[in-house]
């Protein structure tokens, strides 16, 4: 049996429709952006350069927690990004599991990162919202 292209487009819109009426929300995702190896290190250590910002502003992110955990032995590093939305770690080659997390923000995390030893990397994560921005201080104190 042969559908035709009408009858799928009908079926694709009643299903679209079927999600909306159950007030399913869309959820968006935090997505790795780009990570590079940019160099040599100077030491016997890895070197990472780690770049958050918005996903939908593209703006950095100021106080997302970033955390750098190696398996054996088990060791956590954490950082926190600074007004230009960047940290940087130092730390033995070895294979890592990065997790960057903020409040109101979708939680990225991502496995087997292989840092080598005397190597420079760059990684940027765009974080999606989990929903509507709250209004600062500044931004209600003007609405009244």
């Amino acid at each position: 049996m042969l559908i035709k292209p009408i009858s799928c487009l009908f079926l694709l819109f009643c299903c679209a429709h079927a999600a909306i009426a159950q007030d399913q929300p869309i959820v968006a995702e935090s997505r790795l952006s780009r990570f590079v190896e940019t160099g040599k290190s100077d030491n016997e250590r890895a070197t990472l350069h780690v770049y958050i910002r918005e996903a939908d502003t593209a703006e950095p992110i100021l106080g997302a927690t970033v955390l750098l955990q190696r398996q054996h032995p088990d060791q956590v590093h954490g950082k926190v990004t600074q007004w230009d939305g960047r940290c940087k770690f130092k730390v033995a080659p070895s294979d890592y599991h990065l997790r960057v997390q903020l409040t109101g923000m979708v939680t990225f995390e991502m496995a087997h990162i292989e840092l080598l030893a005397g190597r420079q990397y760059e990684l940027e994560v765009e974080m999606a919202r989990l929903g509507q921005p709250v209004p600062s201080a500044k931004q209600q104190a003007g609405n009244n």
